[in-house]
């Protein structure tokens, strides 16, 4: 079956930037840090995007920025993917009082701003790049939670989970082995768009200066400097914040191919079975 469009095109717009990140040194033409020219020079040749203030070149740091954006976007998203669906498939799956419990405590952290949390979290505990992760999966992981824990309850009533409990497993055993793969598909769907927030949040931390700190760049640093400079320099934030939009709507683009090839197989598998009826 071939890959749905929007999956193969989320796939190739996040490709690059991966690569970016992964190896910078390889690719920037230029040393990130360096003075290179005089300051706000102009897209040459040279100097693809021109120029900062203090005369770096922005392709280079464009290029570096993502070493920090994509790490930070995709750490946090896996950890409040493992979190909420943790919290979610057990809450849903145990049910009672329990469930009551958790649900409330997750409704109390989604009670909160998602970026004025993060705020909170990063200027309490410090903006290593650490604290940014678990400050940006802890504001994610409710929303999280609250998905899987609609699919934990839906999965519970299977006979395949009424028979493993016959049959005395464990509740851990059962998420582990029939909620959690059977929830896999929905969950992969909504794990994109928890990236494609963990982007828009690391860069509005870097924008607000909670990000990493100069000489480092990200692009939510630079967009920050650009917006000093706006009317010396008007290329300056263009591609920063292109690179953010294309990243969100790559990880948007990859949930939508997900979900369409989800539901393909689940067409092919109802007509499969329709078939073997008659």
């Amino acid at each position: 079956m071939s890959q749905p469009v929007p999956l193969r095109a989320g796939i190739l717009l996040l490709s690059p930037f991966i690569v970016f990140a992964a190896i910078p040194s390889f690719i920037a033409p230029q040393n990130p840090f360096a003075i290179m020219a005089v300051p706000f020079s102009s897209p040459s040749m040279k100097h693809f995007l021109g120029t900062d203030e203090v005369g770096r070149d922005l392709f280079s740091r464009v290029i570096f920025a993502a070493r920090a954006d994509i790490f930070v976007s995709i750490s946090a998203a896996f950890v409040a993917f493992a979190l909420g669906v943790f919290l979610g498939l057990f809450s849903g799956y145990v049910g009672g009082r329990v469930d009551t419990a958790v649900m409330r405590v997750v409704d109390v952290f989604l009670s909160f701003p998602t970026i004025i949390l993060a705020l909170f979290l990063v200027v309490i505990f410090g903006n290593a790049k650490l604290v940014q992760i678990m400050a940006i999966a802890l504001v994610m992981a409710p929303s999280m939670a609250r998905f899987s824990r609609g699919t934990g309850l839906v999965l519970r009533n299977r006979g395949y989970v009424e028979a493993s409990k016959i049959s005395g497993a464990s509740t851990f055993h059962i998420i582990r082995k029939h909620l959690l793969p059977n929830a896999m598909p929905t969950l992969l769907v909504a794990a994109s768009v928890l990236s494609a927030s963990a982007i828009l949040i690391a860069s509005s931390l870097s924008y607000l200066g909670l990000g990493p700190q100069p000489p480092e760049p990200s692009w939510g640093n630079m967009l920050r400097s650009a917006f000093s400079y706006v009317y010396q320099a008007p290329w300056y934030g263009i591609a920063p914040g292109f690179c953010v939009c294309l990243v969100a709507s790559s990880y948007v683009l990859i949930g939508e191919g997900l979900r369409r090839k989800f539901s393909d197989q689940s067409a092919v598998i109802g007509s499969t079975k329709s078939l073997a009826r008659v």
